[in-house]
């Protein structure tokens, strides 16, 4: 093999999409994405051809990870949005390899955490990753719970409910900045995310991070939770829950890469009729 490194922004698109989805072929879950999806992704997930590296052997290209970088309060934090290498090469130890390159790319940008996610069940991903020095930090939950959970919902007793875009979250201190990519505050308000926040004598007792998605004009269809943060308020989680997560209504609920960490959230939602899913990830990070 004679194994080189370009950026992604050598290649076009096209070929960059029909590398991702080789990469993903007979994956444990596999990703086979238009390119309108793969393209979308760029903008939606912050990620960078820029920042993202394509491994060639000669001139074929046979391996990518994709990158991007984003800074909160002064902190570079990076996000390896996916690594994949083709079948026909894959067992020859150039994971290490791809892993190494992509890791110079986010430390000329002065990087000083880099993130990651792996499908718990991925055991060689995840021993490849901790050998590139990520440790997991936490187990991520895919919960759903669908139809409607109540009749009614929990009187307020004082509290008072707030919704705002989640985009007026991002530089607060109301959620951490430390998460899985796609939950944080400067993520979801692309996917049309708001804050549901619980209040009471002008203290935030406890917030959300939610997307709904719903047509104007008519009932909502879904609601996916990314983030639950609280005070240790029991009853001020259940309202919030209950009321974000519109417990009243028949319709489906789902938590995406949910902090298994969220221990009074997680028991809150199984309380309320959550179940597993069989997709679960762990979280992975590296500080430089």
């Amino acid at each position: 093999m004679n194994i080189s490194f370009k950026l992604m922004s050598s290649i076009s698109f096209e070929e960059a999409h029909a590398l991702f989805n080789r990469g993903f072929e007979g994956y444990l879950v596999p990703m086979n994405l238009s390119l309108d999806t793969f393209v979308g992704r760029f903008g939606n997930d912050g990620l960078s051809s820029a920042l993202s590296v394509v491994a060639y052997d000669g001139t074929d290209p046979i391996g990518f990870v994709l990158q991007g970088i984003r800074e909160v309060d002064g902190q570079k934090i990076s996000w390896n949005g996916g690594t994949g290498i083709i079948p026909e090469y894959r067992g020859r130890r150039l994971g290490y390899s791809l892993m190494e390159e992509a890791e110079k790319r986010i430390l000329e940008r002065n990087v000083s955490v880099a993130t990651l996610e792996s499908l718990s069940e991925n055991k060689a991903a995840i021993s490849l990753y901790e050998n590139c020095g990520y440790q997991v930090e936490d187990e991520l939950l895919f919960l759903r719970a669908n139809g409607r959970i109540v009749s009614q919902l929990p009187e307020l007793d004082g509290y008072e409910m707030v919704r705002i875009p989640a985009a007026q979250t991002i530089g607060s201190d109301l959620f951490p900045s430390i998460v899985p990519w796609q939950t944080d505050a400067n993520n979801t308000p692309k996917l049309g995310g708001e804050a549901v926040l619980i209040i009471k004598n002008g203290e935030v007792e406890a917030a959300c991070l939610i997307r709904k998605n719903c047509t104007f004009g008519n009932e909502t269809e879904s609601i996916t939770l990314f983030q639950v943060k609280e005070n240790g308020n029991e009853d001020a989680l259940n309202k919030l829950l209950s009321y974000a997560l519109e417990y009243d209504k028949p319709i489906n609920r789902t938590t995406y890469n949910f902090l298994k960490g969220n221990g009074r959230a997680i028991s809150s939602l199984r309380a309320s009729g959550f179940e597993n899913t069989p997709i679960s990830q762990v979280f992975m990070t590296k500080t430089f």
